[in-house]
Order: C-alpha cells, then structure tokens, then sequence
C-alpha cells in the first residue's frame, strides 16, 4: 500500500511539472489584439493595409489576434475574426482585407469584448505586455453613452479581467468632433492621447510605432520586407539566367511583389513575375506576358495598375452555392450571398428583380438572353469596381 502511494504521488509530481513548464513555454512575452472599426466606410482599405502591414511588422512570437466592431447598436456589432496566437500575422492581414465595412461604429461594444478576451485563461495573457491598438475611422461610438457611463463600464470589465491592458488608440481621417470623441473614450481607458493619421502612409508608419511592445520601442520599426527586395534577391529566389535581370520592382503590403525581367539590352517582351513573402522567403507564384490573379488581392493589382486574369472560384457549393466571378475574395462573397439570401427571405428585396442594396453593394436577380428567369442565378455587384458575386448556378 506504501509503495501505491509514493507511486501515486511521483506521478502527480511529475504531471505538475510538466503543467508547469507547459505553461512557462505557451506564454507569450507579448499579446496583441487588433481591434479595428468596420462601420461604413469608403477608406477601409487603408486601414486593413496599415492593419496587416502592422502585425507583419512584429515578432512572430507575440500572440496577435483580430477583432471588428461596427454595426446597429441594438444588435451584435462585434466579432472576434482571429483568435490570440503566435505565428499568424499573415492571417491577421488576410482576415482585416475581407472585411467588408457596414453599419455604425460601436467603438465600447469592440472595447468591452477586447477587454473581456482577456479574462479568459486561455488563450494565455502576455507575460510581459497585453496591448489593444484600437483603429477608429468614422467615428468614436455612435450608440450615445455618457464620458462617465463609458468610463464606469469600462473600469467594471478590467476590474473582472484582472489584468492590466495598455491601450493604444489611432483615429484615422477624423472631424474635429470625432477626436473630442475618441479623446474621451481614450481617457475612459486610462490610455494615452490618440495618435491621428490623415494619409495613408501616416497610418501605416503610427500603426507600426503603437504596435511595438515597450521593451522592444528602442529597436524602433524593424525593416521592412519591401525595403530588402532587390534584383539580386529575387534572382537569388528565382533564377532566369546569367544575361536575365530584374527590374521595374514593385513591392505591395510588404509581402507582395510584382517585377519585370529581361536580357540586358532588352530583347522581346518583358517576363512579368510575382513574388509573395512566405515564411520570410520570397516565392515566385507566377510569370508570364499575362498573370493570374492567383492568391494575390484585388486592391494589389489596382495598385500596380495591373489587369490580371481571373478563374471564377465556388467559394461554397451546394443549394446555396456562391462563385466569386471576379476576384473579391470568398469571404466578402460568402458575407454579401448570405446577407442577400437573408433579405430576399426576409421579403426586404423589391420587385420582380428582387433588388437590394447594401453599402457598396448592388443585387438583383437579372434577366439574361436565351435564358428563362427561372435559370439565371442571382447576382451582387460591387458597385465600386464592378467585382461580381454569382448566388445559384445555371439551369440549362
């Protein structure tokens, strides 16, 4: 029975110390979440850009994490998008761009659940630093609560999370009353003044400086990706030849790359080549006189004032199917079918036609040569660059 028991208690030992340095090992030095502002907006995609190009510019050891805010102030208008985690600021970045803006900012609903992520015991809390870089475009909180009801409600939910958070705020494009706004809000969160961005590159630069944890400030911004891509890089990643060289470089969210290469002197056509930026290596994706748009997004290729030729892709299949036409990316298109699918359930949709309209977005069901009504899929138009989102399939 004696040698049960010290048996027993070896065991129970043993798995304490390994819980233990479980423990020690899964914590993160530092945990950050993004929480950004998805209300209406025609500039969000300067704040996904600063957003993503922010979480590449940190530690793959910290523990980063996405939420959104922004909505009806009656309903849910607030999500969490990417849970806390090492190792995912690709998807940090590739989750912002998806988002599709709508609603109003409800900047204390995004607060009190960012607060709230961090009471949990899991995932693990920064043991060193727990920061929230709050990104507010069109507005501070739209759902009317007094400086001193959102101070009390927000001192309640830290008291219960038990953990200290350091808030960082930047407003972007803001009205004079709009900072009066977040100044208060700030000040409720015992944080710092926010910092305000009027361009694009000013955002980029203060997303990547409020995002830094303190003990890492006097290292200032880390280089980035963009600023090491040469010919010779990405010779050395894809090699065309001795007498090749690549030039006309053209470097995109600090992961994506579009170059020209040719013989010196030119001969023929440029050979167009697109890089992305995976595991901090650039891999070529494609090359040709003419490219897929592949992985790379839309607002990429606009940038480069490049056409790219576009595969339709079933994002979901089934009775519901959504086919992405155009290259807005499957989780906008499964958002937007599913809104529209709603709407026309709901008997929201007008006419024959069933038209309805959502922010940036224009739907119907249409009528098309050679085909009965009956056969034709229903369709939703982005009404700001004319990307088509299919709901249905073809009868013929």
């Amino acid at each position: 029975m004696k040698r049960w028991w010290v048996a027993a208690g070896a065991v129970v030992l043993v798995l304490g110390l390994v819980t233990g340095g479980l423990w020690v090992f899964l914590t993160p030095g530092h945990r950050t979440t993004f929480l950004v502002d998805a209300s209406e907006s025609a500039d969000f995609g300067e704040v996904a850009d600063a957003v993503g190009a922010a979480a590449s510019n940190m530690s793959a050891d910290d523990s980063l994490a996405l939420r959104k805010f922004g909505g009806s102030c009656d309903s849910a208008n607030t999500s969490e998008l990417v849970t806390p985690g090492t190792g995912q600021a690709a998807k940090i970045g590739d989750a912002v761009r998806a988002i599709t803006p709508s609603g109003k900012a409800t900047l204390l609903s995004g607060i009190l659940a960012a607060i709230d992520d961090f009471a949990r015991t899991y995932p693990f809390r920064g043991s060193m630093t727990n920061r929230v870089v709050v990104v507010a475009r069109g507005g501070a909180d739209a759902c009317g609560k007094s400086a001193d009801e959102v101070r009390r409600i927000i001192a309640d939910h830290t008291a219960r999370a038990g953990v200290k958070i350091d808030f960082r705020f930047v407003g972007h494009r803001l009205t004079p009353e709009q900072v009066k706004a977040l100044n208060d809000i700030a000040a409720a969160a015992d944080a710092r003044q926010p910092r305000l961005t009027r361009t694009s590159a000013e955002l980029v630069t203060t997303m990547k400086e409020v995002s830094i944890p303190a003990d890492l400030v006097a290292q200032e911004i880390r280089t980035s990706p963009c600023d090491s891509v040469t010919p010779e890089t990405l010779a050395a990643a894809h090699p065309l030849g001795a007498d090749v060289r690549y030039f006309d470089i053209k470097c995109r969210q600090d992961r994506f790359v579009l170059a020209s290469a040719n013989t010196t002197p030119r001969r023929s056509d440029d050979l167009l080549l697109v890089f992305e930026l995976k595991d901090e290596k650039w891999l070529n994706l494609s090359s040709g006189t003419s490219l897929p748009c592949g992985t790379v997004p839309q607002e990429v290729w606009k940038q480069w004032e490049m056409p790219c030729e576009f595969e339709a892709v079933v994002c979901r299949d089934g009775e519901r199917k959504v086919t992405d036409l155009d290259g807005v990316g499957c989780p906008a298109a499964i958002a937007i079918a599913d809104r529209y699918w709603t709407a026309v359930q709901g008997g929201q949709a007008q006419g024959q036609g069933l038209f309805w309209d959502a922010a940036e977005w224009s739907c119907a069901w249409p009528y098309e040569d050679g085909l009965a009504h009956a056969q034709v899929p229903l369709k939703c138009v982005r009404t700001t660059d004319d990307k088509v989102v299919q709901i249905g399939d073809y009868q013929r």
